[in-house]
């Protein structure tokens, strides 16, 4: 099953590399003539040296853009430059001093360029000591009411109460945006995000390696690396059961939002209630945001059992609605 799922998302990606220029404006949510341009959030303690990093590309293939000169401005003014290298990526470093937001501005030199230059990118370096109180959050089926199909093509709505119990929480916790989601949907998804009026946070986000390898090894190696440097990482919000491990094998808080399906098997409907069932009991199973808001500042927490009435009320519903036909 988690082949099948692998393999049809990889299907979905394909239009990105293979349609036209008017398709990826879509797909990607990318402006310009026919340029692919994007740059890409970062989280750091004070201190660090980290990369800031944009990508060109362009043509029907994305191909990399070599030798455009990206520059990297800050509060008005130009911060560092930096030509492409062979895949169209070009790379500056940055040390904050102290815990803030640090918001870039990434644009490409039109020199050189056969059309118009794409739209500069907005990214930031999120600064954080050590012991911050985060939050760490996916997107798709978590704060995003749907997969990540209806990314490609459609304008998802919201997670219904989830901007405001967001908000709420990053009052207590600094949110940290980590999707599977391939890197090239990073400019779509930020947009997104300050559409629906999220509180600002990295949006991490995998290359295509770690998406091949599935969500649940990609989370886990970048959840194990954000505790290294930031131990306080409290909360952990997705919708897949591996999402849930991850967050709780690493030591932290986790809600698992599960979507329960409205047509499956009975099989299906069976295998997802024996997979909650055997859950540890720490990782808390919703299915809104109000539970969480309710668990995290009345300390209610949801009983198991109410989700598990739901799945086999779903399942009975499906039944009846196929012996019907």
């Amino acid at each position: 099953m988690i082949r099948a799922i692998r393999f049809g998302l990889s299907f979905l990606l394909l239009p990105v590399c293979l349609c036209g220029c008017g398709a990826q404006e879509v797909l990607l949510g990318e402006e310009g003539e026919g340029y692919f341009f994007a740059a890409y959030d970062n989280i750091a303690l004070p201190g660090e040296e980290v990369p800031l990093r944009a990508r060109l590309q362009a043509g029907d293939l994305l191909g990399g853009r070599e030798g455009c000169v990206v520059r990297f401005g800050r509060d008005g003014r130009l911060f560092k430059a930096a030509e492409t290298d062979g895949g169209g990526t070009a790379v500056v470093t940055f040390r904050p001093e102290k815990p803030g937001d640090y918001e870039f501005v990434a644009e490409v030199s039109p020199n050189g360029l056969a059309g118009e230059p794409p739209a500069p990118q907005r990214f930031l370096v999120a600064c954080r000591a050590a012991d911050t109180p985060m939050m760490v959050v996916d997107l798709d089926k978590t704060v995003v009411a749907t997969g990540f199909h209806t990314v490609l093509v459609g304008d998802p709505q919201a997670m219904p109460r989830s901007p405001e119990v967001m908000r709420r929480l990053a009052e207590r916790y600094a949110p940290v945006y980590l999707t599977h989601r391939p890197d090239y949907f990073g400019p779509k998804s930020k947009a997104w995000l300050r559409k629906h009026d999220y509180p600002q946070g990295p949006l991490l986000l995998s290359d295509l390696g770690g998406f091949v390898r599935g969500s649940g090894a990609f989370k886990s190696e970048m959840l194990a690396d954000l505790r290294k440097r930031f131990p306080k990482i409290q909360v952990g919000i997705g919708d897949k059961i591996s999402d849930a491990v991850s967050y709780h094998e690493n030591g932290i808080k986790a809600y698992l939002i599960l979507p329960i399906p409205e047509r499956a098997s009975a099989e299906a409907y069976a295998e997802l209630a024996e997979e909650v069932k055997n859950l540890p009991r720490e990782i808390e199973v919703v299915t809104h945001w109000t539970q969480i808001e309710k668990s995290v500042f009345e300390g209610v927490q949801p009983p198991r059992e109410d989700v598990l009435e739901k799945i086999e009320a779903e399942a009975a519903r499906n039944a009846a609605k196929e012996d019907s036909k």
